[in-house]
């Protein structure tokens, strides 16, 4: 789907290049970003809409504001990054699509706050390095075989609104997400073909 054109070749008696054939190299050019486009939109709902599910937001859980609400974003975000990495070139530029779907709705939902242009440009930059920083969490400590590292990088121990039970039930819904998006094909990710697991509390 992301695949590339075959690289331009000279005809055997003329140096200058077929119009057709460049037309059709460009036409790959820009129908693979559109394609990577469309796809990572289709991700990126996917995973906003699993992110708002109201079982990851309360009393001893994210809390149910800006903060915590990017925060959920942020793990799906990252699992699926992470998942792609394997693909190579077809998922790293899925993945940028994806990461670009992030950023365009983060300014989005600034401007729709009334912030002018270059008030955006000033927010965006501490949110992308944050997301970075937490995305960044998140895989080290899943990889690491455990969630309650996530907790005390996110938070100071004694500010964490995170119950044990929260914390032990949201490692394994992590987890078991991890091991849906490793199985699947780079077509079915990039159709958001995924069942998300339940975090298993009511």
């Amino acid at each position: 789907m992301y695949d590339l054109t075959k690289p331009m070749t000279t005809g055997k008696t003329h140096t200058a290049l077929n119009k057709g054939k460049i037309m059709g190299i460009f036409s790959g050019l820009f129908g693979a970003k559109d394609f990577a486009k469309r796809d990572a939109r289709i991700v990126y709902n996917a995973l906003l809409k699993q992110s708002r599910q109201p079982e990851f937001f309360g009393n001893a859980r994210f809390p149910d504001n800006y903060d915590g609400r990017i925060d959920v974003v942020t793990l799906h975000m990252a699992l699926m990054l992470d998942a792609l990495r394997p693909h190579e070139e077809q998922g790293a530029r899925l993945s940028q699509a994806i990461f670009d779907e992030m950023k365009d709705d983060f300014e989005v939902a600034l401007r729709e706050e009334g912030i002018s242009d270059t008030g955006v440009k000033k927010r965006i930059k501490p949110m992308i390095r944050l997301f970075y920083t937490r995305a960044k969490d998140y895989t080290q400590a899943l990889s690491e075989g455990g969630f309650g590292k996530v907790s005390a990088s996110l938070y100071q121990e004694s500010d964490s609104p995170f119950s044990p039970e929260f914390t032990a039930a949201l490692g394994d819904y992590a987890q078991s997400l991890k091991g849906e998006f490793a199985g699947k094909t780079l077509g079915q990710l990039a159709q958001a073909q995924i069942e998300f697991p339940s975090i298993g509390m009511p």
